[in-house]
């Protein structure tokens, strides 16, 4: 009668084997999982941005020069806020946004009219037609 010790060995082989696959493949939903969490907060914070620029501009009667105009105004009878921060990009982890400025006849810069993401790649998902990047939305 032989000895089962070599046997051992493959069925190891095949454990390690089996192990590794279900590992990348978790990983793999792990990714997909964590960049959709970040494209909600991209919505999220453009969201906050884009009703900040409105907020302004109904009281205002023109649009912020720069972000920080978001932040804080102070009058004589009240402070008011349409931003608690200045938001990073979730999607590059800096506060580098894309300004859509808008320019005046003379060519001056009028406003940040809207904010987009510097982000480049294809986003998971579909926000509406013709937007196939981050800096789209």
């Amino acid at each position: 009668m032989r000895s089962p010790r070599g046997a051992i060995y493959p069925v190891l082989l095949v454990s390690i084997l089996v192990i590794g696959v279900a590992t990348a493949g978790v990983a793999q939903l792990w990714s997909t999982q964590i960049k959709r969490e970040k494209e909600e907060e991209l919505l999220f914070r453009l969201g906050e941005f884009r009703r900040a620029i409105a907020r302004y501009r109904a009281d205002h009667n023109r649009l912020p020069k720069e972000l920080t105009d978001l932040l804080e105004e102070r009058t004589q009878l009240q402070t008011r806020r349409y931003l608690r921060r200045i938001y990073s990009d979730p999607m590059t982890g800096k506060p580098d946004w894309r300004l859509d400025l808008l320019a005046d006849r003379t060519g001056t810069v009028a406003g940040i009219r809207d904010v987009h993401s510097r982000a480049e790649g294809k986003p998971l998902k579909v926000v509406a037609d013709k937007k196939n990047g981050y800096g789209d939305w």
